[in-house]
């Protein structure tokens, strides 16, 4: 049983099977993604916009620690991602949002609890707005992810695409 299976429960059952397909399996997916990263996003090392680029998507699961490997242009973005009770935490580089996971007509959101930087608590009124959705359709999973500043209410990464199954 896999991370999200083990999260979910039997509430795993009630997600679109694209959804259910790519939380069930390790290994590599691929597909395209559309990506908008501020400025300061690259520093943290996004890439910057593209548009229908590939998509690479590696998994692997080590010791209940999921890996998630994401090839875009020339970059790799790498990120752990592991249960904490009910809830799903996910750590790239420096920051690290605990997630509950929520699921509506076959989809799959994820609606933030915390938020810590270089692992240092932020109250709630420094957390980032992240919009996040993954769905089935046509045979493929996708995914939409948004994240916003907190204070001025600015884009600083976005990113939507699809993976083939």
């Amino acid at each position: 049983m896999r991370l999200f299976e083990r999260i979910l429960g039997a509430r795993f059952e009630a997600l679109a099977p694209e959804v259910q397909a790519l939380h069930r399996q390790v290994g590599v997916k691929e597909g395209e993604i559309s990506l908008r990263a501020s400025p300061i996003m690259q520093l943290f090392g996004f890439p910057p916009p593209c548009k229908d680029a590939p998509l690479w998507f590696g998994t692997r699961e080590e010791e209940n620690v999921a890996i998630w490997r994401r090839q875009i242009k020339d970059r790799e973005l790498r990120s752990e991602v592991w249960q904490s009770g009910d809830l799903v935490v996910e750590r790239m580089g420096v920051v690290t949002i605990t997630s509950e996971l929520v699921i509506e007509h076959g989809a799959l959101s994820q609606e933030t609890r915390g938020v810590r930087f270089m692992d240092m608590p932020l109250p709630r009124a420094l957390w980032p707005r992240v919009t996040a959705c993954e769905w089935g359709a046509g045979g493929a999973y996708h995914f939409s992810i948004e994240v916003r500043a907190p204070i001025f209410d600015v884009v600083l990464l976005a990113y939507e695409g699809w993976l083939r199954p």
